[in-house]
């Protein structure tokens, strides 16, 4: 998955999946049930996120591929959130 994004211009800086371990911080609710993966990339502005969804999909491979594999998983829709650095964010 993470070539055909990057491809599409949508390199991941970073990602993050569920672990599967008990709460030993039970102050911080958990839900230890679900299966959750999450990735971030860097735009520099409205315009590059949208020729990136545009560019993806287009793609074949995610088309072909990634999409249906991972849409196999899903017990929901995704959810596409879009976040902004704070000012002083080294991400910026």
């Amino acid at each position: 998955m993470r070539p055909v994004l990057a491809e599409t211009g949508g390199e991941p800086l970073a990602y993050l999946r569920s672990e599967h371990a008990p709460n030993t911080f039970p102050a911080l609710p958990v839900r230890e049930d679900e299966e959750v993966f999450v990735w971030f990339a860097r735009f520099t502005d409205e315009g590059h996120i949208d020729d990136h969804l545009d560019r993806l999909r287009r793609a074949e491979r995610w088309r072909d591929e990634a999409l249906p594999a991972l849409s196999e998983r899903w017990a929901r829709p995704p959810q596409r959130l879009r976040l902004a650095p704070t000012d002083r964010s080294a991400l910026r």
